[in-house]
């Protein structure tokens, strides 16, 4: 189904489908958002209560590095799951019970930020990240109202969403905690999301009809989609192109913020402004330059061509010129990665039918989340012997998706459809 079609039989535009999604998807991000940035100063500090005192900064840095690791980690496991349950019974009883279950985890975030502990504050976390199927839902939903030529492009419009959310987050996050703590921009999360799960409730509507006649999958064989990852012969070295570039560029945007602090010794309203600058661009590459490449650059070769720039910029981020420099090479990694990520997301849709979107969407996001948790803990870990070695390591990373990409992925096959293995 390449468009949702209303009962009196006319044909809505995708994106007047999309709005709803992409607001959900925006307010899911705005809390992690501020989790990235907010988590940083809070635990790197000398004086932290969530740290034992007198740890060192490569200690700091690990228990860092592990709790950012949780809320992605924990959505490997949720989003395949929830993106193939999608499938089976539609994309709005699932998107409703992950809100619920998010909404929950962020009362419990507020309690452990609160009461100091660490311990809750990481189960929280792991919930959260179990609940969260905005993502992967959000991606479903994109497949199921728009055809293959035009997909990149709503991508690319759903990440410019995610883009805003990092920016308002860490701003708006770190504006909140310098004057009145940590907690606070989580208590307004909470209340946020309590909001939008009433809204989602009341008024979303189903993009896919569930298909009474389809086999019941249960949550175990929903869990081992991921294995197709590796299992799925025609799609396997594109979804291994897509983790390299996630490992490359989510370990960056969550590892820069440790440089800018560690190197030029950033308090957090400084940081987090920062970072909200690498968003803003990112978001600028998704919303404005992606949608004049569509259907103008073969999806392949824009996917080469921005990863490239992004692996650039992830380097000249060491150029010794100070952090206004760092932050602007940053910038360029941020929109050529942001682009990266759309043209390659919309190269795996492109090869399978619709009904395979959900589950193999839900799998490139859990490996994207999967990525993410890989990069935030390896980074974090080299960043505690020296902040310049995650740089490195990310771009040579994003160097070798290219490399495949390049050499193992021919122009012809990344046109075609594949049927379910």
């Amino acid at each position: 189904m390449t468009a949702v079609e209303l009962r009196s039989g006319v044909i809505e535009k995708p994106l007047a489908r999309l709005a709803p999604v992409y607001v959900i998807v925006g307010i899911s991000y705005l809390g992690y958002a501020m989790m990235a940035t907010l988590f940083v100063p809070m635990m790197l500090s000398p004086t932290s209560p969530y740290v034992p005192a007198g740890a060192s900064m490569q200690m700091r840095s690990l228990l860092l590095g592990v709790l950012l690791m949780l809320y992605p980690m924990a959505q490997v496991v949720g989003s395949p799951v929830l993106g193939a349950l999608s499938d089976r019974f539609g994309r709005r009883p699932v998107l409703v019970a992950s809100l619920a279950v998010t909404t929950i985890a962020y009362g419990l975030i507020c309690l452990g930020l609160a009461a100091h502990m660490l311990w809750l504050l990481a189960l929280a976390l792991a919930a959260c990240g179990l609940g969260e199927a905005n993502a992967a839902i959000g991606t479903s939903v994109v497949a199921d109202t728009t055809n293959p030529e035009e997909r990149p492009k709503y991508l690319g419009y759903m990440w410019s969403v995610v883009s805003v959310s990092y920016v308002l987050g860490p701003v708006l996050g770190g504006a909140t905690a310098a004057h009145f703590g940590y907690m606070l921009p989580f208590l307004a999360m909470f209340a946020i999301l309590a909001a939008t799960l009433a809204t989602v409730f009341f008024s979303f509507r189903e993009t896919r009809v569930p298909d009474a006649g389809a086999p019941k999958q249960s949550i175990a064989a929903s869990l081992g989609n991921l294995l197709t990852v590796v299992t799925d012969k025609p799609l396997r070295l594109y979804y291994l192109v897509n983790f390299l570039v996630f490992v490359a560029s989510m370990g960056f945007w969550r590892v820069i913020t440790e440089y800018l602090v560690d190197v030029f010794d950033l308090s957090v309203g400084e940081v987090t402004v920062d970072y909200a600058a690498l968003a803003l661009t990112a978001g600028i590459g998704n919303l404005v330059i992606m949608p004049l490449l569509v259907g103008r650059v073969d999806m392949r070769r824009l996917g080469m061509i921005s990863t490239v720039l992004g692996a650039a910029g992830v380097l000249l981020v060491l150029v010794p010129a100070g952090a206004g420099v760092a932050v602007a090479f940053g910038a360029l990694a941020s929109i050529a990665l942001a682009i990266s990520f759309a043209s390659l997301s919309g190269l795996l849709s492109a090869r399978v039918g619709p009904e395979r979107q959900g589950a193999v969407l839900g799998n490139n996001t859990a490996l994207g989340f999967l990525g993410e948790a890989i990069g935030v803990l390896g980074g974090s870990m080299l960043a505690g012997i020296s902040p310049i070695l995650p740089m490195v390591l990310f771009a040579l990373i994003a160097l070798i998706a290219v490399i495949i990409l390049r050499t193992r992925i021919a122009p012809t096959d990344a046109s075609t459809q594949t049927a379910a293995p």
